[in-house]
């Protein structure tokens, strides 16, 4: 499709992640009065299955500049169970899962992440011929929940949540694009994006940096099908808060393998399907680990 010929876009995401899995020791566990006591070696095992819709519009002002909006929304269901390394006893295990299930629940959150706002300058023909750049430059509005310091909580006893919607900031964001063809059928691409928190939100939580960097194999199968195969690395460095520190949770580098495919259904639709399989994770924290699972997009595109 020429997408010159179109000024606005309206798009819609939808993708699915299953059986993301975390785990840590815990020696520890809460009696009848809420007390923390001794009890033998057992772990923290959660799983969470995470569902990710979006709406973005975007207008093309002209040949050059364009400008965006993307409304996140997020459904997350986790499971929790507390499994013992040591021999226990019946009270050991109540005392035990009593401390767990004030981190970790079989519960199920959804809500709005944090809406981004973009502006785009695109350039054609840079440093070769047939080429495009397009640098965006933008910021996040605190749309999405908040929670009170976890770690603060949990060392009073007290029930909370580990699970952020958002940073409750207003965060920088810059992204990159550059692509060109090398053949008739054949296009080489490179995208990169940062967001970039600086201060902490009113419930003293500062969110990780983010980068994420992607080289990619373009191809043109046919006149309406495209496909695109990519590497990406995702960097996603320490968070933290102001009475407790850096949060043990943060610090994380995962890479992974992308395919992706887009069917113009119409002169002014596309239909797209992408699948993304982790392939290395470095976890830097002190706190749980948990594991990235595969995860599959849909999207449709409409321009007019």
């Amino acid at each position: 499709m020429d997408q010159s010929a179109y000024s606005w876009k309206i798009g819609t995401d939808f993708s699915l992640s299953n059986n993301i899995s975390g785990s840590h020791l815990a020696f520890y566990g809460l009696n009848e009065l809420n007390e923390f006591v001794e009890v033998p070696t057992h772990r923290h095992d959660t799983e969470m299955d995470l569902r990710r819709v979006s709406l973005s519009f975007m207008n093309s002002i002209d040949e050059e500049w364009d400008v965006g909006l993307t409304i996140p929304y997020f459904w997350k269901s986790q499971e929790a169970n507390v499994s013992f390394l040591e021999p226990a006893t019946p009270l050991d295990v109540e005392y035990a899962e009593r401390a767990g299930f004030i981190h970790h629940r079989n519960e199920e959150y959804h809500g709005f992440g944090d809406i981004e706002l973009m502006a785009g300058l695109k350039k054609r023909d840079l440093l070769k011929e047939g080429s495009i750049m397009r640098i965006g430059l933008g910021l996040t509005l605190p749309t999405g929940r908040t929670e009170d310091d976890p770690w603060l909580l949990g060392d009073l006893g007290k029930k909370h949540l580990h699970i952020q919607f958002g940073n409750g900031t207003i965060d920088p964001l810059i992204n990159f694009y550059y692509g060109f063809q090398i053949s008739e059928k054949i296009g080489l691409g490179f995208y990169s994006r940062a967001r970039l928190p600086f201060y902490r939100n009113t419930k003293g939580f500062r969110g990780a940096p983010e980068l994420a960097f992607s080289p990619m194999v373009n191809f043109t199968i046919s006149e309406k099908l495209s496909a695109s195969v990519g590497l990406s690395a995702e960097y996603f460095g320490y968070s933290d808060w102001r009475l407790t520190g850096r949060d043990p949770n943060s610090g994380f580098l995962h890479s992974s393998l992308s395919f992706n495919l887009s069917y113009e259904m119409k002169e002014n639709l596309d239909l797209g399907f992408g699948f993304t399989n982790p392939i290395h994770q470095s976890f830097y924290g002190d706190g749980e680990d948990f594991e990235i699972s595969p995860s599959l997009t849909f999207s449709l595109r409409k321009s007019f």
